[in-house]
């Protein structure tokens, strides 16, 4: 049986993870830290960076650094591969996002904005950088994290399905373009999964017709998928959600997702939804 850390030694010692202080974010350093990585751990909160930092360095015995900052900031990303640039970076997972949920109009411009930055400015902005150099090393990874609803239009989350469809088609394009140099990319695309983004969502997602995996399963899969696919979507009723727009129209799913999270929608959130009824 071939020891699943012998696989990633050929990406090199130090791997990269944004969004890595809670969820799958953190799974991943957990994960790759068994497979004998280094780590770079990113993210807003420095406290909760620094608990996990001294946990993975007790039980996996690598090194660990971690760097606080919001990714959204202005020249962020730039100024982060320049602060690790005499580490050679040969994994980067970009996990670090957001979701904005209710009626488009509803939700404020500010908001909006913020989504767009962390979830399609950021990762565009990591994999220019740290892929131009693993090309000219002709060696490493990217891993982006899309969603399953990153397939279709989504109703009341539509600008962060929209902000998935990005990471989708550009991580499908950037597999094939960077693989003959060396470079493996992946696009992950979780179903619900039980992390802080959904608990915080203004949905009873109990009420969708959905299965929750745990951010360790979801992990588990894309780091098996790693080097073998160009995307990879854990559980078999998300693969069903995702491709079955290639069976039916277009719309029909866009529709029923709509008339789905509005039914799950809260009570006290439902008035968002009526907005655009109101306003006539």
């Amino acid at each position: 049986m071939i020891n699943p850390s012998s696989r990633f030694k050929h990406y090199g010692n130090w791997a990269l993870v944004t969004g890595a202080s809670s969820g799958i974010g953190m799974e991943f350093a957990r994960q790759l830290a068994s497979r004998d990585m280094n780590l770079v751990l990113v993210a807003r909160r420095g406290d909760a960076l620094t608990k996990l930092a001294f946990e993975i360095k007790r039980e996996f015995a690598v090194e660990v650094k971690t760097v606080s900052c919001d990714l959204t900031e202005e020249n962020s990303v730039e100024e982060l591969f320049q602060e690790l640039a005499g580490n050679e970076i040969d994994l980067v997972v970009m996990s670090a996002g957001m979701e904005a949920s209710g009626h488009f109009t509803k939700i404020s411009l500010e908001r909006h904005i913020q989504l767009e930055r962390l979830n399609i400015d950021v990762p565009m902005r990591m994999s220019r950088l740290f892929g131009e150099a693993m090309v000219s090393r002709r060696r490493g990874a990217l891993i982006f994290v899309s969603s399953v609803f990153g397939y279709q239009g989504v109703p009341i989350v539509a600008n962060y399905a929209a902000s998935k469809a990005y990471i989708l088609t550009l991580g499908e394009a950037l597999n094939v373009e960077m693989k003959p140099h060396g470079v493996d990319v992946l696009v992950l695309s979780p179903g619900l999964t039980d992390t802080p983004m959904p608990a915080q969502m203004p949905i009873d997602l109990k009420k969708m017709p959905i299965t929750t995996s745990s951010p360790k399963q979801v992990v588990q899969v894309a780091l098996r998928a790693l080097g073998n696919k160009a995307t990879v979507i854990p559980g078999f009723v998300n693969k069903f959600y995702a491709w079955e727009n290639r069976l039916i129209p277009r719309s029909w799913p866009v529709k029923l997702f709509g008339w789905l999270i509005a039914n799950a929608f809260k009570k006290n959130r439902r008035d968002e939804l009526l907005y655009a009824k109101a306003a006539r």
